[in-house]
């Protein structure tokens, strides 16, 4: 077989009991791509093929830094392949073997692991098969995970099917959770984390733990026992003991890690412009970096209390007035402002921390009507208190709507311009093209971000303005009224408040609105304002 479809296949790269991976070049593009095609074995499994048609479109909708991008998929002679983009490196098995990595560079490619996981789990995946072989290690040091494809195929299959049909217990049984090992239909997120401890337990110890084994101090003595309790948390035998979340596990290896793990040059760069802070502040992650902004998370050294700094670059300074005006506001829906300060080209936002992600790395697949309306009303109240005290967002979109670690809404990034986030180049499906932010600019936005939670992509809508979509359509007709009017082409045609859009959500839901308190800053809050600001 030299080639499959639009790709030619160039050479065998790797062979397992469940795939065999093929380098090869996708011809209409001219790009070189992995494809994994599914053991001859899985051809005898109706119920495998069945979960590939259904599973592999909700797979291909993960797109995180550190996930193994699956950018296509098919069926060649009965045998299932994924499509993927191709990794120029080594995979972690190897680079245990090669040996050579100091702590912190371990722990810089966990934490990246922990992202991954942290993403899938929010969008409801369980990777099931967290192993050395499938995270990958490209040529800057960015580590991927690979094979959700292949762990997703097998989410729920009974032991039989799993043990007789395809002559294979899915994952590898010594780096699963005991609880895998004895249902592997009933399994979360912990099973993961189990998982990456195993891993981390044979990366830093050369051995992998087995029946009652040693702590890791035992078998290294210079193996910090701040780090031996974070592997020993991961391997606890009930899932419950483990760390709740990656992120969980994330945060506490970036505690660990203290910024050990960012690039001296990164480091420099993160602390430009606030010097000042250095005695009180410790540099803990790079967030994001973009050519005009960046966002660093840093740690106030007296009470150990993470905070997030923005530095954004833009002439016109926009966003710098709607953060100062909400240094001195809080409300339950807003994320926190602790402070700004300001420079011609450049100036600085200090916020809260939020643990939990933003609205975009928890739609790769639709969610329930009833639980976008929730979470849409969140929105609305953080808007409707901005709109009372003259704040418009417009630039609202699902990056800059954030949760904290009791899943509440935080919005963010009020006034910021749009290359904040995203390439100017791309569409804004989030705002009409050309129409000057407004409250019913928000409206539409939320509107459109409504839509995208139900149906799961951004979708188009016709000459009326009317969203074309068979999804959209068999959701209550409500609900289609609702996202119609908010994403109407005309201003005059939307709802003209978002009190309005609030109490249609609250129809719907069959719910009585509650009064939400807006207050002065916290305690906390004016503390760290004080610890950074003077």
């Amino acid at each position: 077989m030299d080639s499959l479809g639009d790709y030619k296949l160039l050479e065998q790269t790797a062979e397992g009991g469940m795939a065999t991976v093929y380098k090869a070049v996708q011809t209409s593009l001219n790009r070189q791509v992995a494809i994994k095609m599914l053991s001859r074995k899985l051809m005898n499994s109706p119920e495998i093929i069945r979960r590939f048609a259904q599973e592999s479109l909700i797979i291909a909708r993960l797109n995180h830094p550190n996930i193994i991008h699956v950018i296509d998929r098919g069926i060649d002679e009965g045998r299932p392949y994924f499509v993927m983009d191709f990794v120029e490196g080594r995979d972690l098995e190897q680079l245990i073997a090669a040996g050579g990595w100091d702590t912190n560079r371990k722990l810089d490619v966990i934490i990246q692991v922990c992202k991954a996981l942290a993403y899938a789990h929010r969008n409801g995946v369980i990777h099931r098969d967290i192993k050395p072989a499938n995270i990958l290690i490209d040529e800057d040091g960015n580590a991927l995970v690979s094979d959700f494809g292949i762990a997703q195929l097998f989410r729920d299959t009974d032991a039989k099917l799993e043990t007789t049909q395809i002559g294979t217990m899915m994952g590898t049984p010594s780096f699963m959770s005991p609880e895998q090992k004895l249902d592997p239909s009933n399994i979360t997120g912990a099973s993961d984390i189990y998982s990456l401890g195993v891993v981390m337990y044979e990366w830093f110890t050369g051995t992998r733990p087995v029946g009652r084994f040693k702590r890791p101090s035992e078998l290294d003595p210079m193996i910090p026992a701040s780090l031996e309790d974070v592997i020993m948390k991961c391997l606890e035998t009930e899932p419950k003991d483990r760390f709740d979340s990656a992120d969980e596990l994330k945060d506490r290896l970036l505690d660990l890690l203290r910024g050990a793990h960012i690039q001296p040059a990164k480091q420099e760069a993160a602390l430009q412009g606030i010097t000042g802070l250095k005695d009180k502040f410790s540099l803990v992650d790079v967030i994001r970096e973009h050519k005009l902004s960046a966002t660093y998370l840093f740690e106030e050294k007296a009470h150990h209390r993470l905070l997030v700094i923005k530095k954004i670059r833009d002439k016109e300074q926009r966003g710098l007035r709607e953060a100062k005006l909400l240094t001195n506001l809080s409300h339950p829906n807003i994320a926190q402002i602790i402070g700004t300060s300001g420079r011609e080209g450049l100036f600085i936002i200090v916020l809260e921390y939020l643990a939990e992600g933003s609205l975009q790395d928890r739609i790769a697949m639709p969610w329930s009507w009833q639980k976008a309306l929730g979470t849409t009303r969140q929105i609305c109240e953080g808007l409707s208190f901005a709109h009372r005290n003259r704040i418009i967002h417009g630039n609202l979109r699902p990056s800059n709507v954030l949760f904290n670690d009791s899943n509440e809404v935080k919005v963010t990034d009020f006034g910021m311009p749009a290359h904040y986030r995203d390439d100017e180049s791309e569409e804004n499906w989030y705002r009409v093209k050309d129409e000057p932010a407004s409250v019913t600019s928000d409206i539409y936005a939320i509107g459109t971000i409504l839509c995208q939670l139900v149906i799961g992509t951004a979708a188009p809508t016709d000459m009326h303005g009317l969203v074309k979509n068979d999804d959209f359509t068999r959701l209550p007709v409500t609900i289609q009224d609702l996202v119609n009017k908010m994403i109407a082409p005309q201003t005059s045609q939307r709802y003209s408040s978002l009190e309005q859009v609030i109490s249609e959500i609250d129809k719907a839901l069959g719910m009585k609105r509650a009064a939400t308190q807006a207050s002065k800053p916290q305690g906390v809050f004016a503390r760290l304002r004080a610890a950074v600001f003077g």
